[in-house]
């Protein structure tokens, strides 16, 4: 929504950031599909929104891969087309446009075939004879839509072949990892884009079954969890994606376990410390006990838990919220034990606090008394100062 001179300045920068090595080519490609699913979005203040995000794939930008240009939705290329000129770029346009139809009318035959009991063989061969590897993503995103039903029953059954549709074209090498990954954020686009043509109970209806494929794509081992925190931490849905991918790696621990075990840490603690900021925006303490318990956390990490809950707290100046939290899960998801650790911890912390929080030193003594109040500490934990735990 700026100038020339802005848009060339981001740019250079993004390319500089490139080649320096602190962009990936897969961040810009994910960066770049965020924009892609809300061009609409972008259309209603930018008019030029499409416009602009082809000129993004251009030589002369060079910034991303060209071969993005064929994985543009239809509507987008649709549009494409009615802001050009007649003329050899219009034309070329038409026919990339009409081959992308074509495909998608041969994919819809393709996938009500299988749903009727047919074999999931002939996608493979059908795939092989139309020769557009750059459509697969299409088969993707369309074999999820036509599984979306307003009965569960037959939702349940057509997610059955989908996912098993989905596994046997992975396993074979007809579908990529891009197509995959691509075809389900463009899956999450649809949420953005449904929520003022569906009643709320649709539209819930649509998010929970959305909800119910993306988990099976993680139990099938199509999407990594990985992919999950990326498109969440980006918004890829809006609202409505986010909550969805919430959900699914509530639902699926042992895979989002994986990524931290693989020794990510930072990926860990980032999300320890948004689980804590939710609970403190929500105040809903039984929704933050399905978190830690969905996380699996050692006894370790469980007092480190509990620390950052309080410190978060005395930082945002609700330490009883903090310390509701923690009573309230004590005996599902922590003991007494990893409680009173966690505040050994607090103290051990403070000196480091108090650069940030001069507070920091009062706010935990206070905190501690109030804990001593509630039971979650003992008077033994107090020496005569009641200013340090033993």
């Amino acid at each position: 929504d700026r100038g020339d001179d802005t848009r060339e300045a981001v740019v250079l920068l993004l390319n500089a950031l490139v080649t320096d090595g602190l962009l990936t080519d897969p961040q810009m490609a994910r960066g770049f599909e965020k924009l892609v699913l809300g061009w609409e979005d972008l259309q209603l203040d930018v008019p030029d929104a499409p416009g602009q995000l082809a000129a993004l794939l251009s030589a002369r930008v060079g910034l991303l891969d060209r071969g993005l240009f064929a994985r543009l939705p239809e509507g987008l290329v649709q549009k494409l087309v009615v802001g050009l000129e007649p003329g050899p770029p219009r034309e070329a346009l038409e026919t990339h446009l009409a081959a992308l139809r074509d495909f998608k009318a041969g994919m819809d035959e393709r996938l009500a075939e299988v749903l009727a009991g047919g074999a999931a063989e002939n996608v493979v061969e059908w795939l092989n004879r139309a020769d557009k590897a750059s459509f697969h993503h299409e088969v993707v995103l369309g074999a999820c839509l036509v599984s979306l039903d307003d009965a569960d029953a037959q939702f349940q059954e057509r997610r059955r072949v989908v996912l098993c549709l989905l596994s046997h074209l992975s396993s074979n090498y007809s579908l990529t990892d891009v197509d995959i990954q691509m075809g389900f954020s463009r899956l999450l686009g649809s949420l953005q884009h449904s929520g003022g043509a569906l009643t709320s109970e649709l539209q819930k209806n649509k998010r929970d079954q959305v909800t119910s494929l993306f988990r099976g794509a993680v139990e099938h081992e199509l999407l990594p969890a990985e992919f999950l925190k990326s498109v969440r931490r980006m918004r890829f849905g809006g609202s409505e994606g986010v909550e969805v991918i919430r959900n699914v790696e509530r639902q699926t621990p042992m895979h989002s376990r994986r990524v931290w075990g693989s020794g990510d840490a930072r990926h860990f603690r980032q999300e320890v410390r948004e689980s804590i900021v939710e609970y403190f925006d929500a105040h809903n303490a039984q929704e933050l006990g399905r978190i830690v318990e969905e996380l699996h956390l050692s006894d370790q990490e469980q007092t480190m838990f509990i620390r950052k809950l309080l410190v978060t707290g005395m930082e945002r100046g609700e330490a009883e919220a903090a310390l509701d939290a923690a009573e309230a899960l004590l005996g599902r998801c922590w003991t007494l034990s990893e409680v009173r650790g966690a505040f050994v911890e607090l103290r051990d912390v403070q000196e480091d606090l108090v650069l940030d929080f001069p507070r920091c030193r009062e706010c935990a003594t206070d905190m501690v008394f109030a804990a001593v109040g509630r039971g979650l500490l003992e008077q033994q934990d107090l020496i005569c100062d009641g200013a340090n735990i033993v």
